[in-house]
């Protein structure tokens, strides 16, 4: 087995928030919580091990249930340095895991970890009994003349160092089991534990071991400083957009949104949708999640309308406004989709939207709001609420939204459907 041994024992006063670090909340999520799902969704991890701070270990269960940790198997109380946290973690293993096993140690603070290196890590650790992941030095570098930060300006440097000569290590650590915890049985019996810096690696190079090196990244940083929490958050934003970008939502209706959309044409379509059961999809076809409604109201959307599996989709629906109906219009995307629903699936449009499926030919008659008329090139015009034409449904402005959306319900879902709706919102018109 690859077992994840977390440490969350430290107190992490440097970030100033009153808590430790590994629990400070980055949208809404514990920093931990981060750092432990990315052992947990790594294929080649069995089981997870934290080392925590005793007076967090009950709201561990709770993180534990809240996020579905399924390979958080057990937690237990960290030490007061990082090498008694792993002291503690390894005797807590004892007669859990097997000689062979990898142990993997990781900080909870950190992260940034990715499945890349986590993978070397338990590569190279299964050839080498060991494995630290480490990269080059790439700064210049010289000796400080006093072990002082330096932020004292007592403190200088008059020797050069060789930067190719540096490793930096960080973690993950990974041993094979019996490794470290003969290790750390030798380095207590003869009393080397006590007279290094408390640490893994300074304990092995005291005792002489040699330390092998596994896949780094300058990205993999612990979160030390409310700076880093700041960049972190950064990071996981990024992260969202970009899973966003990859993810295709299913959708049985995909309601078109762009910038200067009519709230009530958009958003109350949807509503009246999801109450009829229909897997509605709000797509934002301006390149981000953020739309900006017509009277400027922020509406987030479910993903970028790129993002949507049109294969199962029955419908595509564009809401109106002036402003939201020239970005439509300016979609080469949009139009394809409107083209490609229009041969035999269904399209509806509201308000100004029409005069876009005017424009596409791809309906005989339709409703459009009184300003657009002129815009409707062939098409007959009918001074209604709602028209259907085939496979096209148009509304013809906001005050037509209501019925515009039954008729989508009736569409799809039939009579009976569209009447419950109805019935339920007490709609009388």
């Amino acid at each position: 087995m690859n077992i994840a041994v977390i440490l969350a024992g430290g107190v992490g006063n440097r970030v100033g928030a009153g808590i430790p670090k590994q629990f400070i909340e980055v949208l809404g999520k514990p920093v931990l919580a981060y750092t432990i799902e990315a052992f947990e969704n790594h294929p080649e991890i069995d089981a997870t091990l934290v080392v925590c701070v005793k007076s967090y270990i009950d709201y561990m269960a709770e993180m534990k249930e809240k996020y579905r940790f399924k390979k958080l198997r057990w937690v237990t109380e960290g030490g007061d340095t990082f090498q008694k946290s792993v002291l503690n973690g390894i005797n807590f293993l004892e007669d859990k895991i097997d000689s062979d096993d990898t142990v993997l140690v990781h900080f909870g603070a950190s992260p940034f970890i990715t499945a890349d290196i986590i993978s070397d890590c338990i590569r190279v650790c299964k050839e080498k009994e060991n494995a630290i992941s480490t990269t080059d030095y790439y700064l210049l570098c010289g000796e400080k003349k006093s072990t002082k930060s330096v932020a004292d300006l007592q403190n200088y440097s008059d020797k050069y160092i060789n930067r190719d000569t540096i490793a930096i290590m960080n973690t993950p650590h990974a041993f094979r089991y019996e490794f470290i915890r003969d290790l750390y049985r030798e380095a207590i019996e003869t009393g080397i534990i006590n007279t290094v810096e408390p640490h893994t690696t300074t304990l092995m190079y005291a005792m002489g071991k040699k330390i092998y090196f596994s896949l780094g990244s300058q990205n993999n940083i612990k979160i030390t400083r409310k700076e880093d929490l700041e960049l972190f958050e950064g990071y996981v934003l990024e992260r969202y957009r970009k899973e966003a970008l990859e993810k295709k939502e299913a959708a049985d209706v995909v309601v078109f949104m762009a910038d200067g959309f009519e709230e009530c044409e958009g958003l109350l379509v949807v509503d009246i949708l999801r109450r009829a059961g229909l897997r509605t999809v709000m797509a934002s076809v301006m390149g981000r999640i953020e739309v900006d409604s017509s009277r400027h109201i922020e509406v987030k959307a479910d993903c970028l309308a790129e993002n949507v599996d049109y294969s199962v989709a029955k419908m595509i629906v564009l809401p109106g406004g002036r402003i939201g109906t020239e970005n439509l219009a300016a979609s080469e995307f949009v139009k394809e989709k409107c083209i490609d629903f229009g041969k035999n699936k269904i399209v509806a449009a509201v308000c100004a939207a029409p005069s876009i499926l005017a424009s596409l030919g791809l309906m005989k008659k339709a409703t459009v709001h009184p300003d657009f008329v002129g815009k409707m090139c062939d098409v007959e015009v009918l001074d209604k609420s709602v028209v259907v034409d085939d496979n096209i449904i148009t509304g013809q402005g906001l005050g037509a939204a209501i019925p515009f959306a039954l008729e989508i319900v009736k569409k799809l879902e039939g009579d009976e459907k569209a009447k419950q709706i109805r019935t339920a919102i007490c709609y009388r018109g």
